[in-house]
């Protein structure tokens, strides 16, 4: 029985090792042969007219792949609440959404917990400048269990505002409290 399970295993194993072998591989023992890999079916060797490889440097991203990262802005950012947890940070255009999720719908305690969502959002900033050039609005929404509970919209202009200190902790945040919508 041992003998079956050590058989299967090396079979496994020798199987993945295989798997892993590619079909571009020639098994010439001397690599460097002055081909510098650039030749295409065609014969000639990669490069147009000019000397370009076609390589643009960019690798096929064109910004719609899920790369959200946002200058000046700290995307793996934490809540300091204690009934509300970042569940995703998201960017779209000049937009930056967070989705947070609660443990409660409690009106109060959730009206309470804004202020800590003003606090979370200028502490994520860590380039004032930066972030202001690349987004407008940040986009707070909270769900319980799936469902949408609120949203507040906060305009960059406060969160900027309030970290160069040209706007109070208080202003700061009766504004976001304002943009609260249910």
């Amino acid at each position: 029985m041992e003998r079956r399970k050590i058989l299967l295993g090396s079979g496994a194993a020798l199987a993945t090792v295989l798997a892993g072998c590619s079909s571009t591989e020639t098994g010439d023992e001397n690599p460097d042969d002055g081909d510098d890999g650039m030749d295409d079916d065609n014969g000639d060797d990669g490069y147009d007219d000019n000397g370009d490889d076609g390589n643009d440097g960019n690798d096929g991203d064109d910004g719609d792949d899920g790369d959200d990262d946002v200058p000046g802005f700290d995307d793996d950012m934490d809540s300091e609440s204690d009934v509300m947890t970042v569940m995703e940070v998201d960017r779209e255009d000049d937009r930056l959404y967070v989705v947070t999720q609660t443990e409660t719908t409690d009106p109060e305690v959730l009206s309470q917990e804004l202020e800590t969502v003003a606090h979370d959002i200028a502490d994520a900033v860590t380039d004032p400048d930066s972030f202001k050039a690349e987004i407008s609005t940040v986009e707070w929404v909270l769900e319980y269990e799936g469902s949408h509970v609120l949203a507040v919209l906060v305009d960059v202009e406060w969160v900027v505002d309030y970290i160069k200190n040209e706007l109070s902790e208080d202003e700061y945040i009766q504004k976001v409290l304002d943009a609260k919508e249910e």
